[in-house]
């Protein structure tokens, strides 16, 4: 069985010094989260999204990130045999999607709404899929029984204890095994030229001076593609190769019904040709990685 016991669990959380979500946390490495910033609870933000999560996000450049995320995520369960672990799979769109497809998934969200949501469209599908609560910084599993874990739409950024995390997605891949994950990206190019020409200055300062913010307790941290290289082969991975998603797109979190444009579908096609060359593979909004243990 690939599920470590319950109280294999807590041990392990209490040995690795991870933190818990919902409450003021801390970072003793780094120190990012600091005692002044607002209370960050981020199952809480998430449970009021699940409602209507599955449509909240609709729009022509949101569209365009999946379809880019689940080409690679394609190209790289090619000839795949193994166990995939969803993490922050959400209202389960990737994890179904998977199974449909015949691969053998779990779904693990922080969101208690997220994962009864997940669950009832499971069922309704006709599927069965484990759905598992629990935090990406202390994955409820056994070393070395996952051979892909994947985690889309920036789940990754919203960890407050993200070392931790990182450290967890390495443990419980086998050898060989890959992570594909996005992640924000601090140093992106269309946020830096709209919030410096309309002249949001506040914003500008603040994301010069930190890497993390706070809103409605939802914490994200923005990694640099130099930085989130490094913490990975931290970690232990022997590979880490990171590109970029939108580029020339900004992403509307929104609702948008349009149709997609002209100027869309060019910078689309565009980026696909660069996302992994320099220098666009450091600037788009957010950061496609493919890390090998």
């Amino acid at each position: 069985m690939c599920f470590r016991s319950r109280a294999g669990g807590s041990k392990h959380r209490a040995e690795t010094g991870c933190n818990v979500y919902g409450k003021r946390v801390r970072n003793d490495d780094k120190k990012v989260i600091r005692g002044s910033m607002p209370e960050i609870n981020i199952p809480k933000y998430y449970d009021r999204l699940a409602s209507d999560y599955d449509t909240r996000f609709s729009n022509p450049q949101l569209d365009y990130m999946r379809t880019v995320e689940n080409s690679v995520l394609q190209e790289n369960l090619a000839d795949f045999r193994g166990l995939i672990l969803d993490v922050g799979c959400g209202t389960g769109e990737q994890t179904l999607a998977l199974a449909k497809d015949g691969f053998s998934v779990i779904g693990l969200d922080i969101s208690a709404e997220m994962i009864r949501v997940a669950k009832k469209k499971s069922e309704e599908a006709g599927l069965s899929i484990p759905f598992i609560i629990a935090s990406a910084d202390a994955l409820p599993f056994k070393g070395n029984c996952i051979s892909m874990l994947t985690s889309m739409f920036g789940a990754y950024s919203h960890i407050p204890a993200f070392d931790c995390a990182f450290s967890e997605m390495h443990r419980v891949l086998a050898d060989g095994g890959k992570a594909l994950f996005t992640i924000v990206n601090r140093w992106n190019l269309n946020w830096w030229l709209m919030h410096t020409f309309i002249g949001n200055r506040d914003w500008v300062r603040h994301a010069l001076k930190n890497k993390d913010f706070v809103s409605d307790g939802l914490w994200t941290y923005y990694f640099s593609r130099r930085e989130l290289v490094k913490k990975m082969r931290s970690a232990g991975f022997q590979r880490a190769r990171v590109g970029s998603i939108m580029i020339f797109l900004y992403p509307h979190l929104r609702r948008i019904e349009k149709k997609v444009s002209l100027y869309q579908r060019t910078s689309g096609r565009i980026e696909n040709l660069v996302r992994w060359d320099f220098p666009f593979n450091s600037i788009g909004y957010y950061l496609l990685a493919v890390c090998t243990k």
